[in-house]
């Protein structure tokens, strides 16, 4: 049973207990809880077992390529791995169609893409750019997400997030090799192209709500907020040389993020999943937790207390939001973002009576706060 099945088992044995609900009906409530529940568990492990086998894939191509790759030269190389590619996406186009075997399908046409790139950036030793072998590549290269995506528009929901994120990196080859521009030129071409593919999508979402003609699109446009923390930092470090100052232009974008997250929850269209957003906004908080660190000690070169104030007063801030809206996954990851900061700062300053007398008044305040939570809990039951 997973805590979600626990809570609503918890549920309907207070409905029968205060006779808002009968001994039958609570039967048949508790076996469609037990019901849904292991269907979920079946769901998981058929990613996990699926997320296994990719990597077995993986490893039984590393052993292929160890044992055939002497033998071939970078031309021949760059063949088979793009014929393995190939392979490996169209089988698991083919079984896609089958519900039971979706999770394997995706994870078959992400290692197949990820190999055809591989091989498109491997080409680059046996012809150089701007030669005929090289141009031939990128075109190929750009060819590629123009045919597969819309493909995956029509069959799936996830697919597009992957083919989107992946067409950022075939365009950065077709780019490298087919055209004159230097790296940074090629950086600032892919942040333009994930601008308007990141508006176009908000423009997408905004015209069906419902998300019935493009039930696509949100995944598409998460995978488009993801993209950017890479884009952010590449551009960052490239094209603005900010070596010790990348760090700004990443929080700027988690920023972004979260208020779009924040938006989605409170004003987005009613078919957006709450708990969905949740799940989301626990995962940019556990980016901060990165970021606020590399902030508060290297970009700001401030002390503990610094880093304590900035992530841990975004743990706190979270943990109210949290708990005003119910998001479980957020409140679990607020409390992991107060303590490690906390840790760090009682560590660095160990031994030091006034760091345990803090730590002593902020378990005594976070006990007392407890406690009027659940005095709350009971006034309202009550």
């Amino acid at each position: 049973m997973t805590r979600d099945a626990d809570a609503v088992l918890e549920a309907i044995d207070r409905w029968e207990d205060a006779g808002l609900i009968d001994e039958t009906a609570a039967r048949r409530l508790r076996a469609d809880v037990a019901q849904a529940s292991s269907a979920g568990t079946r769901r998981l492990s058929q990613y996990l077992l699926a997320g296994t086998g990719g990597a077995v894939l993986l490893i039984a191509g590393g052993v292929f390529l160890d044992w055939a790759w002497p033998l071939l030269d970078r031309a021949a190389r760059s063949f088979v791995l793009a014929a393995v590619g190939v392979g490996v996406l169209a089988a698991g186009v083919r079984i896609g169609g089958a519900r039971r075997w979706r999770p394997a399908s995706y994870l078959m046409q992400t290692s197949g893409l990820g190999l055809l790139l591989g091989a498109f950036v491997y080409s680059e030793g046996a012809w150089s750019d701007l030669s005929a072998g090289g141009i031939a590549t990128g075109v190929l290269s750009l060819a590629a997400p123009i045919v597969l995506a819309p493909r995956a528009m029509r069959r799936d929901v996830v697919m597009p997030a992957v083919h989107l994120a992946m067409g950022l990196g075939f365009l950065a080859v077709f780019l490298d090799r087919a055209t004159p521009l230097s790296g940074d030129a090629i950086v600032w071409v892919l942040d333009g192209v994930l601008v308007v593919a990141a508006l176009a999508l908000v423009r997408l979402l905004a015209r069906d709500p419902s998300g019935e003609r493009s039930p696509w699109a949100l995944n598409a446009f998460v995978m488009a907020m993801l993209a950017g923390f890479v884009l952010v930092a590449t551009t960052a470090v490239g094209p603005l040389g900010l070596t010790d100052d990348a760090v700004w232009p990443l929080d700027l974008w988690l920023a972004v993020c979260v208020a779009l997250t924040v938006w989605g929850v409170h004003r987005g269209p009613p078919s957006l999943s709450r708990e969905w957003l949740g799940r989301v906004l626990a995962w940019l908080l556990l980016a901060w937790i990165v970021l606020g660190f590399v902030t508060a000690l290297e970009a700001l070169d401030g002390p503990p207390e610094l880093t304590l104030l900035l992530v841990g007063g975004a743990a706190v801030a979270a943990f109210a939001y949290a708990s005003s809206v119910g998001f479980r996954s957020l409140m679990g990851t607020a409390a992991l973002a107060f303590i490690v900061p906390l840790w760090y700062w009682a560590v660095d300053r160990g031994g030091a009576l006034g760091a345990v007398a803090a730590l002593a008044a902020t378990a005594a305040l976070l006990f007392w706060l407890s406690g009027r939570t659940g005095r709350d809990d009971v006034e309202g039951a009550g």
